[in-house]
């Protein structure tokens, strides 16, 4: 919140612009579901705060934006999981490094972390990079179970026995007594989660018109 003046006997003095922050910020905590989005809300407060409303309206658009692409990417893992598309999907398209993180909704260090922890096949030395739609696929279901909290070791096991066609031994590997879910289970809570989130997006945003008018 902005600073909030006191009247002579020590009162705190709240103001419209006050009761805004306070909405902005009941919108956006605890609905955070990964750090990607939870960085793109904080510009929110972080510009209501300071009452900058172009700045505000910037940031709602960025935080809608990167709500609907996440949605876009756990519909992808969720056509994974049911078996429309595979993990062995043959396509002659090819990504870049900073394309594939992209499109995954990743940074390219953690494709290279990737690489070096086995999950995703790596380059001969010294060879520019380029992955396949397959490896893309890999990509979308290693970072929705890592963003649900599956270790590294657990989510390398899974994918170890999807590329073997153990299937059932695929699954059972994400079912832990703490968590009980398969890889569908993951995608359509996650998938929940955010569409939760895309309704408040769109709160916040339908907000600026009133914040201008205050």
């Amino acid at each position: 919140l902005e600073k909030v003046d006191r009247l002579p006997n020590g009162y705190r003095v709240y103001t419209t612009h006050h009761l805004y922050q306070l909405k902005i910020c009941r919108l956006v905590f605890g609905g955070f579901v990964n750090r990607r989005l939870r960085k793109a809300s904080m510009q929110l407060i972080a510009a209501a705060k300071v009452w900058d409303l172009n700045a505000y309206e910037t940031a709602a658009a960025e935080y809608q934006r990167a709500i609907q692409e996440d949605i876009e990417r756990t519909w992808k893992v969720i056509e994974i999981a049911i078996g429309e598309t595979s993990l062995q999907e043959t396509s002659n398209t090819q990504y870049t490094k900073k394309q594939a993180a992209r499109l995954a909704g990743t940074t390219e260090e953690s494709i290279r972390n990737w690489e070096r922890n086995g999950l995703i096949p790596q380059a001969a030395a010294y060879q520019k990079r380029y992955y396949s739609q397959a490896v893309v696929n890999r990509m979308y279901v290693i970072r929705l179970l890592l963003d649900t909290g599956y270790s590294i070791m657990a989510i390398a096991h899974f994918l170890q026995k999807m590329d073997s066609g153990e299937y059932v031994d695929a699954k059972n590997v994400l079912i832990q007594p703490e968590k009980g879910e398969d890889l569908q289970s993951c995608a359509d809570y996650y998938l929940q989660a955010l569409l939760d989130l895309q309704q408040k997006a769109n709160i916040l945003c339908d907000l600026l018109t009133e914040m201008r008018k205050s």
